[in-house]
């Protein structure tokens, strides 16, 4: 009965914080605006006119090329090389489209560097520490643009968003043997030509989505996604707790959190704790106004308030926040240890295992859902009538929606490793999707949505996989 009481005591006390924390943070957005102002960092959609039609296309999502050490979650470079070397480099024009967060410039940490500054320099040193961590993908790259009559497009996403940077973009051209500006390499934030509608799909989500996702502005916008990744996701996965490299394998990401409430893990205290520390840092991310609400690097945002008078105040303002995220993270240690050794009743525990496994299911199909019904309201506008091909990434999960009236949604998802039951641990078996667009009939283009297997062995379609796997990729438009 003691222990019953402790628990609801300690679950009150959450919620009581919760609350007050998002009542704070509702008086702080009402009392104070900041206008975020578009740089001259911009990236252009690429539109019809620079598009080349009947062209084959390879599109390739969601890479996320770290910089070789525990956050990275890309450990493929061999098969990636090998499938630019053996099937994308064909004899005929080929557009290779390396469709947005196909380097990770979230999860690079290096020690001598703010994890918070944004500046154009720290972009730069954060690419070349990914370029020398991946030598064999940017060496494929390097020979699939040599070829005749050969694309490298480079789509920007949320964890690639530092692209925008010049520096950033040149490091890129450097490592794949051009230069910056040459016609071989182009990068955009949207593709739209020959009969194809194709973007990352991060401004479908509403963590994810940018005010400015063309380019940077004064102060940098860091959206609600990069904040939860650099203040919450990145110091989870340095846990010990054999579970926890798993974080960043799990989609939507909040569905790892009800596994370890779905899990009879509940029962170890290790588990527990890790799982408060997530709970506590979400919900402090969810409370607190988005840090483009605030300048954030030391460096100045730039332009007029770039003079030396203001300098000394972003210095102050950059500091107080990196003592707020610290503190943040302090404060989720010591709720996850008190509250972790209150171990809830049995009953409560399978109650809460059995509602955990309902929204499991239930956050899954939100989440496709979303972006299916995104792509056929856009389908749907007049300038995309005769365009027959949707495609976005970001999900991480590869699936194919009919959208009516000839054209189709699709989903490229990701060459990192999946895992679609952490309970079974059952990882995604088709590991390494791509989409194959070509036009045997004139204008009209054929999507195909492919699995790389090996050098010796050609790609298989894409294949809806176990019942459990159907049963979470069944979308409902209406």
């Amino acid at each position: 009965m003691r222990g019953d009481r402790a628990a609801l005591t300690a679950l009150g006390t959450a919620i009581g914080l919760a609350s007050a924390a998002c009542g704070v943070r509702w008086i702080f957005l009402r009392l104070r605006r900041v206008i975020l102002v578009p740089t001259r960092h911009r990236t252009p959609p690429i539109g019809p006119a620079e598009i080349a039609p009947r062209q084959r296309r390879i599109v390739v999502s969601d890479l996320h090329l770290g910089g070789g050490d525990r956050l990275d979650d890309f450990d493929d470079d061999l098969a990636f090389a090998e499938f630019v070397d053996t099937y994308v480099c064909r004899d005929e024009p080929t557009d290779l489209i390396l469709a947005g967060d196909t380097v990770e410039f979230l999860q690079v940490r290096l020690p001598d560097l703010d994890d918070d500054d944004w500046s154009e320099q720290a972009a730069e040193r954060r690419i070349a520490t990914i370029i020398a961590a991946h030598p064999l993908v940017f060496a494929a790259l390097a020979r699939f643009v040599t070829g005749p009559e050969r694309q490298l497009t480079v789509l920007i996403g949320n964890h690639d968003f530092e692209l925008h940077y010049p520096a950033a973009k040149a490091r890129l051209a450097t490592a794949v043997g051009l230069s910056l500006g040459d016609p071989r390499l182009r990068f955009g934030v949207s593709y739209h030509g020959g009969g194809v509608y194709l973007v990352h799909g991060n401004q479908f989500d509403a963590w994810n989505r940018f005010v400015y996702f063309d380019g940077i502005s004064e102060p940098f916008e860091v959206v609600r996604g990069t904040q939860l990744v650099k203040e919450v996701i990145n110091d989870l996965e340095d846990d010990t707790l054999q579970i926890a490299p798993l974080i960043d394998n799990v989609k939507p990401t909040s569905a790892f959190f009800w596994y370890l409430l779905a899990l009879p893990r509940l029962r170890n205290k290790a588990s527990r704790q890790f799982f408060l520390r997530g709970v506590t840092g979400f919900l402090q991310v969810v409370a607190w106004p988005s840090p483009h609400q605030m300048p954030i690097t030391g460096r100045g945002p730039g332009g007029l308030l770039s003079a030396p008078i203001f300098l000394g105040l972003w210095a102050w303002v950059a500091n107080l926040r990196r003592q707020r995220v610290a503190r943040q993270r302090k404060l989720a240690r010591q709720v996850s240890e008190v509250a972790g050794d209150l171990p809830p009743p049995d009953q409560v525990i399978a109650q809460v295992q059995i509602e955990a496994t309902r929204q499991i299911r239930r956050e899954m199909r939100s989440f496709n859902n979303a972006y299916a019904r995104e792509m056929l309201r856009i389908a749907r506008q007049p300038e995309h009538c005769n365009d027959r091909v949707f495609v976005c990434g970001h999900t991480h999960q590869a699936l194919v929606v009919p959208l009516g009236a000839g054209q189709t949604y699709v989903n490229t998802g990701t060459w990192t490793e999946i895992i679609h039951d952490v309970a079974a641990m059952i990882r995604q078996e088709q590991r390494f999707p791509f989409l194959e667009i070509t036009y045997p009939e004139g204008d009209v283009p054929q999507s195909c949505l492919l699995v790389w297997l090996d050098s010796d062995d050609p790609p298989q379609p894409w294949q809806n996989g176990s019942a459990m796997e159907r049963r979470r990729r069944k979308i409902r438009l209406q």
